[in-house]
């Protein structure tokens, strides 16, 4: 009975170990692309224009600041304050007063369109409405206001990453947390039991079985280790209050989270609707006047209660750095009914608050500029691959003494860390070959992914192992490369179009894809290769063999 017991409890560590690291790829992969939501939003979302450019020494008054528009004549120039103007008369068209909120989005380098979007009040149920959105367009030679299709975009994969799409909010979390933590305990204690890290960094030697893994491991692990023991412990951060839920509860009561919300993170509050109607005053001058207060280009601008007499102008300032939380201001505010500049818009956070803040706003990386930004996609890859090596090389020592021991543990690890690639590529099928009208396109994108990486664990056990990470490979290469095929068959979005109008954000895109297919192509001759000559040297050895 003990032994019985005792080996039960074997198979449960070592299968709670495997799911852990398991999850924690999910975790890291679709984080690390989530860095590049708003260029995955653009390409998901193909009705909307190409993008607009400007000048690389933007001005700080809007009738100078000048945005070069693709139209059906070439390039069109508009000033930033013309295309203010274009997005508010547009919203007093629609006739949408009633919103909670208006914004009106400039273009930047990342998402490049002109937009406008508002929140609808709450329906007759009682239930907050999803935002509006329509993007400015002159492309058939007229002013035009796009609404794309529905989707998921960039930010429905970002979101995976601590959500987990399927499971509840609180059990997301708390799963989320506790794989971090324990991340958290494997940087640190790897670090210490390594007294040879440096080493170990310079050593990688190739085709030795299992210590070639681990070799890769240790690589992959100290080239980002400052990125990951950052990018964990601010992780950690996010699920603070879910961690000590108890002590909020004790000190607010049960459904007094927002109260301690508000105390911690005060904000300047707006005045409550009035209930009486106003015009807005002018708009234009005003931004004029935050820009040069503020001292930089301001590209977001929204309305709180518009039409209101107590409606509220917010102009929102750049995060330039993950510190912007300690005591400046994130937005200059007017009454926009009177013009009158409202105190306010500065964080008045705390120490710990802020403290809080700052290692948000590094975990998320919203403040990188380009560079920064492909450090941290290059950083997260790194962290993805230290994953999955250190769970091959924990596979492949325990191989050396019964490969088919653990068989079962490497069709499940080929399922994860070749299958979901192949979902998430399935997820950009799905985008282009659903329907563009259809009202359940958004939610069966997401479906389509864990449709096909479910299909990729049933095929594991189909297949024979010892083909089965080449085949994965070579599904990848083929998903990936089809995917600028079908984006050029669906739509006029395609790599030559995109290429020719300079959009870099379009283009990049589709280049991306055929990179990655190419990597995957290259591992599957690799793989081919090495399987030819394996059964080249086994033939050899029969060839001596007694007869």
């Amino acid at each position: 009975m003990k032994s019985g017991f005792r080996a039960s409890m074997a198979w449960l560590h070592r299968w709670v170990g495997i799911l852990f690291s398991a999850v924690m790829f999910f975790i890291f992969l679709t984080g690390t692309i989530g860095y590049f939501h708003y260029e995955i939003d653009r390409w998901m979302e193909p009705e909307r224009p190409l993008a607009m450019q400007w000048s690389n020494e933007p001005s700080l008054d809007p009738d100078q600041k000048q945005y070069r528009i693709p139209s059906a004549d070439g390039r069109v120039n508009m000033t930033q304050a013309d295309l203010v103007q274009h997005g508010l008369n547009r919203l007093e068209e629609l006739g949408v007063q009633d919103a909670v909120w208006w914004g009106v989005i400039l273009p930047t380098a990342r998402n490049g369109n002109l937009w406008i979007e508002w929140q609808p009040p709450r329906g007759a149920d009682g239930q907050r409405q999803d935002r509006k959105a329509e993007y400015f367009s002159l492309e058939n030679g007229s002013e035009n206001w796009i609404q794309p299709r529905k989707t998921g975009g960039g930010k429905a994969l970002y979101r995976l990453h601590w959500q987990l799409h399927y499971l509840p909010e609180t059990a997301a979390y708390w799963l989320v947390g506790l794989c971090t933590l324990l991340m958290l305990v494997g940087l640190v204690s790897g670090v210490i039991i390594h007294r040879k890290i440096f080493r170990d960094f310079f050593t990688l030697r190739l085709f030795r079985h299992a210590r070639s893994w681990l070799d890769f491991h240790n690589v992959t692990s100290v080239m980002a280790l400052p990125f990951q023991l950052m990018i964990v412990y601010s992780g950690l951060v996010f699920f603070a209050v879910t961690f000590m839920q108890p002590i909020v509860t004790a000190h607010y009561g049960e459904d007094g989270e927002r109260t301690f919300r508000n105390e911690a993170f005060p904000d300047t509050e707006a005045a409550p609707k009035a209930g009486k109607a106003a015009a807005m005053v002018p708009v234009v001058p005003l931004l004029e006047a935050a820009q040069k207060e503020a001292g930089e280009p301001i590209n977001q601008l929204y309305v709180l209660y518009p039409g209101d007499q107590n409606a509220r102008l917010s102009f929102y300032l750049h995060e330039a750095s993950p510190s912007h939380y300690q005591g400046k201001p994130h937005k200059i505010l007017y009454r926009a009914s009177t013009g009158e500049r409202i105190e306010g818009g500065d964080q008045l956070y705390g120490g710990a608050a802020s403290v809080e803040k700052t290692l948000i706003a590094l975990h998320e990386g919203l403040f990188a500029d380009w560079g920064v930004r492909w450090l941290y996609i290059f950083s997260g890859l790194l962290g993805t691959l230290m994953i999955a090596t250190g769970s091959l090389y924990w596979l492949k020592k325990r191989q050396l003494k019964n490969r088919f021991a653990y068989a079962n543990v490497e069709r499940f690890y080929a399922a994860v860390i070749a299958g979901l690639p192949i979902g998430i590529a399935a997820y950009f099928w799905a985008n282009r070959l659903l329907s563009a009208d259809w009202s359940g396109r958004m939610v069966w994108e997401m479906h389509s992914l864990f449709i096909i990486w479910g299909m990729t664990f049933v095929l594991a056990w189909l297949r024979p192992l010892t083909t089965l990470w080449r085949e994965f490979f070579a599904f990848n290469a083929f998903a990936w490369g089809m995917i600028p095929i079908i984006n050029a068959l669906s739509t006029d979005r395609h790599l030559g179009i995109s290429l020719a109008q300079g959009d870099w954000v379009l283009a990049g895109f589709d280049i991306t894809a055929v990179v990655i297919a190419a990597g995957f192509g290259s591992l599957t001759l690799s793989k081919q290769r090495a399987q030819e000559e394996l059964l080249s040297g086994g033939a050899s050895l029969r060839s001596v063999g007694p007869t």
